[in-house]
């Protein structure tokens, strides 16, 4: 098969015999692949930079339907330098790459999620506040899980402004006005009912700042997170770290904001 040139972001990497490498590379056009690179444990190849994980850019390989996919060449490269340095920009932005791939088949291709991966890696690069980030493609990947809950506006009425809160019984969210038609309703704060209604409908690009104290982030975190265990059941090691981080947190500092 002749060489192609491909989009690609790099979700993980792991060791591969002594100083190869295994890489699975979600690709705009062509899904997800696994990727063999000889020698790339050799501290001058000249792959190195574009295979780290969360590394985005033009590469140009061989790909193949069944086994291994190879790499030729890259072209231009987004090194993710923050993810480097700043552990939980690279926990969160881990969690997103893991998350992505357990949602995706092999070789399934979906240009949409690329590109809202790919932005979503761009705003943790550029320093924008990497949970908030990561909310946002968690709520957007839920109907890729088989799971689409009514998030933009009140199930019975559709009404859009106001308070919410989550019914599980109706898969969506309730205004206030119909609050008594689910005595279990799941008791979100309105603040967190009202970020994760704007976060199922936000485009990465049309982001210019929003700030949130910590007391919002962590019912924002509880909210969503209570999605995906009553929805998709998937265990991670990337989110059980992020649970660890935060844990380290101050449940009484509600000082802190991220923007995005």
């Amino acid at each position: 098969m002749e060489p192609v040139e491909f989009l690609g972001i790099v979700l993980f990497q792991r060791p591969y015999k002594d100083r190869d490498a295994l890489l699975k590379i979600f690709m705009r056009s062509k899904g997800k692949r696994m990727f063999f690179v000889k020698n790339l444990k050799s501290p001058n190849h000249f792959l190195k930079r574009a295979c780290f994980p969360m590394a985005r850019a033009t590469y140009i390989g061989q790909i193949n339907a069944h086994g291994f996919s190879f790499l030729n060449e890259v072209k231009t490269c987004y090194f993710p330098k923050r993810v480097q340095v700043d552990i939980e920009a690279n926990a969160y932005a881990s969690y997103l790459a893991h998350l992505v791939d357990a949602s995706l088949e092999e070789g399934e291709v979906d240009e949409g999620l690329f590109d809202k991966l790919w932005q979503a890696l761009e705003k943790i690069e550029e320093g924008n506040d990497s949970m908030v980030i990561a909310n946002i493609l968690e709520v957007q990947l839920l109907p890729k899980f088989g799971v689409d809950p009514h998030l933009k506006s009140c199930v019975f009425c559709q009404k859009d402004q106001g308070i919410f809160d989550y019914s599980v019984r109706y898969d969506g969210l309730i205004c206030q006005d119909h609050f008594s038609r689910d005595p279990k309703r799941s008791h979100w704060s309105a603040r967190a009912a009202h970020f994760i209604r704007i976060f199922s409908q936000l485009d990465y690009e049309a982001i210019q700042s929003i700030s949130l104290n910590g007391k919002t982030k962590r019912e924002i975190r509880q909210a969503i997170d209570s999605l995906y265990q009553e929805y998709v059941g998937l265990s991670l090691k990337s989110k059980s770290f992020i649970d660890k981080l935060i844990n380290f947190d101050n449940p009484l500092d509600d000082s802190y904001s991220g923007k995005v």
